[in-house]
């Protein structure tokens, strides 16, 4: 038989389907030598209520208490285990779902939250639906001359209901996540609110709801008809007439799932509220931009720069011309120029209204590393001459080294601009240091986005000298992006970085 186990501490409940136990333990009514088998203490059940308070106001409260005396068995020294069974109104409990208690126990208790679940779960009940259960108490006497003992029923009447979220995820393009139910990000409580949950953060250009759970679609808030207010979806299919489908067999169309449009990438903060079906959503403070490029004729083409907290870093290696930043690869957004003419490259001013290109001549033909820093009232760039470390390092937990900086693995060098190395990386990081700092805040060649798996063609890396004026003056001193090498593509590798064109090969062979 299967059964249901019963935490009396945790108060949790699982249910499955079974069977109640024939009243002779399956033995013939003559057996046990042809003797009658013992009579027992009968078991009188009495319930707290039979029609228990069940609606979300109430779901943590103990809506069912059951209490029962013990039966014994009759000196025999067998185990007595005690089961509470449900059925249907009117059922013979032959086929009843079973909570088996174990031994001395003569009550049982259950929120209104445990109770809705058994009734829908079990026995069928959509929301709002009512329903009369049986209930019995059947205890199993472990010994061939004692039967059974059970007790007589007591009805209740039960309502199935849909409880309060305990917890609520954001979903939907404009997150991190994407649309990957795992990886949904969690919005907070807000503590002395019923119902209220809140949560900060970037948002992307894209849709956005909310789910109660990762496991499933439902049941979900979206786009009220309203401004700001929600929309309740709790199931997923209606009919061509508008009408709930529950089996998905059956399906004719998505019910109305509206979400939420971020026109904007953004920092924004959420609230909302799931019992009045309330919601703000506010941009609030943070980067003002989230992409920028350097752009002009000392360039061969627009070069991207990598956005870390309020700053974007890029490596650009200029030719004689011109040059300035902008939002956009095409130029049509808003841009940094130099504040006054002829601005040295090591001067940090910059202007939004100038219109002044920095000019690079024959001398800084060459390549620089630059770091502009677009936070309002404090902009600034520092744009710094580069000249290739003679010598660099191999560091992290692919490697044989391990985070033991003083043992990190050298590379060879190939000539000024590039150096190479050869050798097994197991599963784990990897990055490459150009000055082994003991306090891990000197220059390193780090991987363009985090956890970044090697493709084996050249790609291109973000060079950073924590130890430098411009990274203290910007906080991006924690920027740490590593390789990962799986344990799917451990093996032998060869390894090749160029300091020149700001890029690393990491083949295995």
């Amino acid at each position: 038989m299967k059964k249901i186990l019963y935490a009396a501490a945790a108060m949790l409940l699982a249910f499955a389907a079974c069977n109640k136990p024939e009243n002779n333990n399956g033995n013939d009514p003559g057996g046990n030598g042809g003797n009658e088998k013992k009579e027992n203490t009968p078991i009188v059940l009495t319930a707290s209520t039979t029609t228990p308070v069940m609606d979300k106001d109430h779901q943590d409260e103990t809506a069912l208490t059951l209490e029962w005396n013990a039966t014994t068995n009759m000196g025999t020294g067998a185990r007595v285990e005690y089961a509470v069974l449900i059925d249907r109104k009117g059922g013979s409990f032959e086929s009843a779902y079973e909570i088996s208690l174990g031994t001395n126990v003569t009550s049982f208790s259950c929120t209104a939250k445990e109770l809705s679940e058994i009734a829908k779960e079990h026995f069928g009940l959509q929301n709002e639906e009512s329903a009369e259960l049986d209930i019995c108490i059947y205890a199993t006497i472990k010994s061939s001359e004692v039967d059974d003992v059970i007790s007589n029923k007591v009805t209740i009447t039960v309502t199935a209901f849909e409880p309060k979220p305990s917890i609520l995820y954001l979903i939907g393009s404009a997150t991190e996540a994407g649309w990957d139910q795992s990886k949904a990000p969690e919005m907070t409580p807000i503590e002395g609110e019923d119902g209220g949950f809140t949560w900060s953060g970037e948002l992307f250009a894209g849709e956005l709801k909310f789910l109660v759970t990762k496991d499933s679609w439902v049941p979900s808030y979206g786009k009220g008809d309203e401004e700001g207010t929600l929309y309740y979806r709790d199931h997923l299919w209606d009919d061509a007439e508008g009408n709930r489908v529950d089996d998905e067999a059956l399906k004719d169309h998505d019910s109305p799932d509206p979400k939420f449009i971020i026109a904007e990438q953004g920092n924004y903060k959420i609230i909302l509220n799931i019992e009045k079906l309330t919601i703000t959503i506010t941009k609030t403070g943070g980067p003002k931009y989230f992409s920028m490029y350097v752009l002009g004729t000392a360039l061969d083409a627009p070069s991207e720069m990598l956005r870390s907290g309020y700053a974007f870093l890029s490596g650009v290696t200029f030719k004689e011309g011109k040059f300035h930043f902008n939002e956009k690869s095409d130029g049509s957004g808003d841009s940094y120029f130099a504040a006054s003419d002829g601005q040295a490259l090591s001067s940090t001013t910059v202007s939004q209204s100038s219109g002044i290109e920095w000019n690079v001549g024959s001398a800084d033909a060459k390549l620089h590393h630059i770091i502009l820093y677009p936070r309002e009232k404090k902009e600034k760039v520092f744009i710094m001459p580069f000249t290739p470390y003679d010598q660099l390092w191999m560091i992290g937990s692919a490697t044989d080294a391990g985070w033991d900086i003083a043992n990190a693995i050298p590379m060879t060098k190939k000539n000024e601009w590039e150096q190479t190395w050869q050798g097994n990386l197991k599963a784990g990081e990897l990055k490459f240091t150009c000055d082994c700092s003991t306090d891990w805040f000197g220059a390193w060649y780090l991987a363009e986005t985090v956890n970044k798996v090697p493709t084996g063609e050249a790609e291109h890396m973000v060079f950073i000298d924590k130890a430098s004026d411009a990274v203290a003056a910007t906080g991006i001193k924690e920027l740490d992006q590593k390789w990962i090498i799986t344990d799917e593509t451990a093996g032998y590798y060869t390894i090749t970085l160029n300091q020149q064109t700001e890029t690393v090969i990491i083949k295995k062979n």
